[in-house]
């Protein structure tokens, strides 16, 4: 028998339905506030009540158990009476960013066959290459007559669809039951999850982290407040967490280092804080463990295995290793680390971290060559549906039981929390007329990771950072399209003939790719200092007026950066999202001088 980690065999996961336990809580705590946005806000018995007339919506439509709908919704109060009323009806929710561009997210439908997207009043009116029907979630709507009995979902049946960047160029949707995401919201694991809590909903649904923020409140009868800005940022989470006495929240490592790096952890009112998405920084958990009574958590798992694998409360110990452990497996859910030969490899040897057990996602949504690929036939017996996963995470186990993930077998990275496959951007680069081979790599580490695309170019064409990141997009989310563009006369290949993407990690020499706009220097003393601020931060020789932050290499980590500086020498500070809205000297310098920022 193969050597494997278990779960506590004492320790049962919850079995009812994310929304059957939110429709308890409803009868229990109806009068309670469940959801907080700005001034707005809802009791549980509102929230089930508009939850349960979308769902007759719904059920008209035809939607019923392992309906995939979509969710075309901002962060609001809309959105989560749309998320509990397409589970209500049965169905599962397929998120869809409302950043995203329009052509991605209308591949995304037709990839799922969705034929009911559920809207707001903001999304409702989008185009998008989508005719099917289109359901309002803050419609007035009758709920079903008593002698109707709806069929309901059960724990095999989809909570969720959720697409994630693909290995083939095309994201892929992981369809993940009940069973698997309920495995998470049960207090006492890994924290306490009751009605004496406040959760922060910051991340965005299509991250599967957001099934913790939300279900986790919601199961267990605490209080949710929603992110009032749709864009996170350090400073939106720490005004909303102080404002509205948030006590538990999850963070990206990216945001939790400049988190603890400003000092703004300290004082903040936050009781338990959930770290996961990347590589945790052991200084940073360190400096944040001595210098806070914040308990931390470490939340590791794919979306293929319902959001989290393995938890951890961290402990003093765990400092003595870099990444520190993830913890052990959830209730319900097994582990091994196997070499290539599919064989338990040693205590503190490396190997490939498979998982099994009620965790796992069903499949990817109507991909069964993805799945059969991805989910392997148990080869122990271990597991009740004779399946195990191979995540591509390199990991060791640890004295004590504890697994330590220290990176990946393949091409998949993480940047700011979010999964990106280098060989996705990659194929949309070489769809680029002006673009005859490309490569992609992820330089650098932790929060200051970012994408890095080497291109050679089309015979006789010269295709330049404005243009391609303007036509990555139209395709691409923001997160995916790289921060560096590098002209390259050969690709360096491996000793198999393979991009060595070593080499170009390693490659800091090559030219980069013109900017594509017309240099034109500063007009004037503010847009002299505003260009001279921004040359500092992003190591280039000069800004012209009407160069572009994020085409020039800025990033979120060096916005911050930037923004102090000009705070130190104007003494005016700027909005977390100021570089988003204007991205180029000349904009910022206007807005600044007309009282706009």
């Amino acid at each position: 028998m193969a050597e494997q980690v278990k779960s506590d065999p004492g320790s049962r996961p919850v079995g009812q339905c994310l929304h059957d336990q939110f429709a308890a809580q409803a009868r229990r705590r109806g009068n309670s506030v469940a959801v907080v946005q700005g001034e707005r806000s809802l009791t549980y018995a509102e929230l089930h009540e508009r939850a349960g007339a979308l769902a007759a919506r719904l059920r008209a439509e035809g939607v019923g158990p392992d309906v995939v709908v979509g969710l075309f919704a901002e962060r609001s109060l809309e959105m989560l009476i749309g998320m509990i009323g397409i589970m209500e009806a049965g169905g599962a929710y397929l998120p869809l960013r409302v950043d995203d561009p329009a052509d991605r997210v209308s591949f995304i439908l037709r990839d799922a066959g969705v034929r009911v997207v559920v809207t707001t009043p903001v999304t409702d009116e989008r185009d998008l290459d989508f005719d099917g029907v289109r359901v309002r979630a803050d419609a007035d709507g009758a709920v079903l007559p008593a002698a109707q009995s709806p069929v309901r979902a059960g724990e095999e049946n989809l909570a969720y669809v959720i697409y994630t960047s693909g290995t083939t160029g095309t994201p892929k949707g992981v369809a993940v039951p009940h069973r698997a995401a309920a495995r998470i919201v049960r207090t006492g694991v890994y924290g306490d999850f009751d009605e004496h809590q406040t959760f922060l909903q910051a991340c965005p649904l299509s991250f599967d982290a957001s099934v913790f923020e939300i279900w986790a409140a919601l199961a267990n009868g605490a209080r949710l407040v929603l992110l009032p800005q749709q864009r996170s940022s350090a400073d939106a989470v720490i005004d909303t967490v102080r404002r509205y006495g948030v006590t538990t929240c999850w963070l990206t490592p990216t945001l939790f280092n400049q988190l603890v790096d400003e000092g703004r952890l300290k004082n903040s009112g936050l009781r338990q804080v959930v770290v996961g998405g990347e590589v945790v920084s052991t200084p940073h958990l360190a400096q944040a463990m001595r210098s806070t009574d914040i308990r931390f958590a470490n939340g590791y798992g794919p979306t293929e295995a319902g959001v989290f694998t393995c938890c951890h409360i961290f402990q003093e110990s765990d400092l003595a290793y870099a990444p520190p452990p993830v913890g052990t497996p959830l209730p319900g859910t097994q582990v091994w680390i196997l070499d290539e030969a599919m064989r338990p490899v040693p205590d503190g040897e490396l190997g490939e971290l498979y998982i099994g057990g009620p965790a796992l996602a069903r499949e990817y949504h109507q991909r069964p060559d993805l799945t059969e690929r991805a989910f392997l036939p148990d080869p122990f017996g271990e597991t009740a549906d004779g399946r195990i996963y191979r995540s591509g995470d390199l990991a060791r186990m640890l004295p004590g039981g504890l697994v330590q993930v220290v990176g990946r077998t393949d091409g998949q990275v993480k940047i700011r929390g979010n999964r990106v496959e280098l060989t996705e951007v990659e194929a949309a680069l070489l769809d680029e007329p002006s673009v005859a081979q490309a490569a992609v790599v992820d330089r650098g580490e932790g929060a200051g990771r970012v994408l890095a695309a080497y291109v050679i170019p089309a015979h006789g064409a010269t295709p330049t950072v404005a243009e391609l990141r303007s036509r990555l997009a139209t395709r691409l989310p923001d997160y995916m399209i790289p921060t560096e563009f590098h002209r390259l006369e050969r690709l360096p290949l491996t000793r198999h003939g393979k991009t060595d993407r070593a080499a170009l990690r390693a490659e800091t020499g090559a030219p980069r790719l013109e900017l594509g706009t017309a240099y034109r220097p500063a007009a004037g003393e503010l847009e002299a200092l505003i260009a001279g601020i921004w040359a500092e931060v992003l190591g280039v020789p000069a800004v012209g007026m009407d160069d572009n932050y994020f085409d020039l290499g800025g990033t979120s980590i060096t916005i911050k950066q930037a923004q102090l500086r000009l705070e130190e020498r104007t003494g005016v500070r700027l909005p977390s999202t100021a570089l988003y809205e204007y991205p180029t000297v000349r904009a910022l310098a206007e807005a600044l001088a007309k009282h706009e920022v």
